[in-house]
């Protein structure tokens, strides 16, 4: 029995965090991107969409003073069980209606988290309120999601691709993915189910859920990242940091300073 969620409560589910913490919870290749354009150590950095961790844990191991807002209590619930003496501060927060009263020195959206701004309203506002947060001289480093040629000419149908991952318990989770890109539009379509096949004492569980996520090209976020105070520095296609090659990457990580012009 497949059990579907909507998708603006499948981040507060438990389960979910789980699931999220298996596939990406020891996840490190972006760490160098980070380390290496960050400023000095003890600086401070604000972390958009910190999920359980991953990113801020071995950050502020490093000694910078990091602060990471997340929507999901579940995940921060996860991020929160740390032993170290020196840890990350987490608050829950939307990403469009960042309230702080403070600067930071940088500002970090890793693992396509602006992506999911799918209305540009939402991306505006997002961009606006970290133009205004970063102090001068700041940086702002995101990882965002490039459609490759072959999804955007598919013209609506779906690609599947699926993982499998090995549980502790000795149980399997079969991860099944379906996306497509949505004719006339910039937005790209992902559905998600989780197949959890356990022993033989536990009933089989899936779960599905189906969400949207924006499908800009390079340029689009050039102009986007422009037009809020931002110029691109630097742009990699991959996590070795190769330079970015739009006929060749769907990943993106870009290293952008604050501008002198106020966003518009």
């Amino acid at each position: 029995m497949t059990e579907k969620i909507r998708t603006d409560r499948i981040y507060q589910h438990a389960r979910y965090t789980s699931l999220y913490d298996l596939e990406l919870g020891d996840f490190r290749e972006d760490l160098p991107f980070y380390r290496k354009h960050l400023p000095t150590q003890f600086c401070t950095i604000l972390e958009l969409g910190c999920g359980t961790g991953r990113i801020s844990r071995p950050l502020t191991a490093d000694g910078y003073r990091l602060t990471g807002i997340d929507l999901s209590f579940p995940m921060l619930a996860a991020a929160k069980i740390n032993p170290a003496a020196s840890a990350p501060r987490y608050a829950c927060m939307d990403m469009t209606a960042l309230a702080f009263r403070t600067t930071f020195s940088a500002i970090i959206a890793p693992y396509n988290t602006l992506n999911l701004l799918t209305k540009p309203e939402d991306l505006r506002a997002c961009l606006s309120r970290a133009h205004h947060l970063l102090a001068e001289n700041g940086v702002l480093l995101l990882q965002l999601y490039i459609p490759d040629r072959e999804l955007r000419a598919m013209e609506g149908e779906k690609r599947f691709q699926f993982q499998i991952f090995d549980r502790p318990d000795g149980s399997k989770v079969i991860k099944e993915i379906l996306k497509s890109t949505i004719p006339h539009s910039c937005l790209v379509e992902i559905t998600e189910q989780y197949r959890l096949r356990f022993r033989k004492d536990q009933p089989n569980e899936d779960w599905q859920y189906t969400y949207h996520i924006l499908g800009y090209e390079f340029e689009q976020w050039r102009e986007i990242l422009a037009a809020q105070g931002f110029s691109i520095e630097t742009a990699y296609g991959d996590y070795d940091l190769a330079p970015f090659v739009p006929e060749k990457h769907t990943t993106l990580l870009l290293a952008a300073k604050k501008s002198i012009i106020s966003p518009k």
